[in-house]
Order: structure tokens, then sequence, then C-alpha cells
């Protein structure tokens, strides 16, 4: 019973990363920060210059979640210009850009809330 009880303290002193990195198995790193790629974004024109744009300071998830206007995305382009030092986007990339991010993470697009998902 003791011996059991030693290997059970064992285990739990064993730190999360060393379990995870071993040969075959999952990093923390891996868990924390997942790698993305366009296709987590939907199809559509624009959708690598999306991710590539944003993705050089934050993940998709930001996006993912966020339902503005095209008038509050382009706003925002400017904001992160501003406040953020994000390199301005101008001409052709700005407009497909914000396009994209209007049509696929528009308001119309938000999730209902306060709605029974069962009832039409």
């Amino acid at each position: 019973m003791r011996r059991l009880l030693l290997l059970a303290a064992a285990l739990v002193a064993v730190p999360s990363w060393l379990v995870l990195a071993q040969p075959g198995g999952t990093t923390l790193e891996a868990l924390t920060n997942p790698q993305e790629d366009p296709s987590i974004l939907p199809a559509g024109h624009g959708q690598e210059e999306v991710f590539y744009a944003c993705t050089a300071c934050h993940s998709t998830a930001i996006i993912r979640r966020s339902h503005f206007s095209r008038e509050q995305w382009d706003g925002l382009m400017d904001w992160m210009t501003d406040r953020h030092g994000m390199s301005p986007l101008e001409g052709d990339e700005r407009k497909m850009i914000v396009d994209y991010l209007a049509q696929h993470f528009g308001p119309q697009q938000a999730p209902a809330r306060g709605r029974n998902p069962f009832l039409n």
C-alpha cells in the first residue's frame, strides 16, 4: 500500500509538459497554441489575405468570435494601425480584407442570443 501511495505521489509530481512531450505525444505548446492555416476561415475571396494580415499579430479566434458591420471592420483597421502599430492596409487590399470580414463575420452571422433555437 505504501508503494502505491509513493507511486501516485510521484506521478502527480511529474510536470505535465514532461508527460505531454513524450514521443508520439502532444506537447503543451501544441495544445495551447494550435497551428492555424487559412482553412480555419470560411472559404472566399480574401481568405488568405485576411489570414496572413491578421495572424501576424493575433490568432483567428478573435476574428471568428467578432461580428461587426463593414463600417466597424473598416474603422478597426485604423484603430489597430494607430493603437497597435499594424502596418496600414490601403487601397484594393484593404477593401478586399474589409469586404471579406464583413461578409463572413458581419452582424447577420452573429448567433441569435436569447432565442429558443427549437422555435422558428
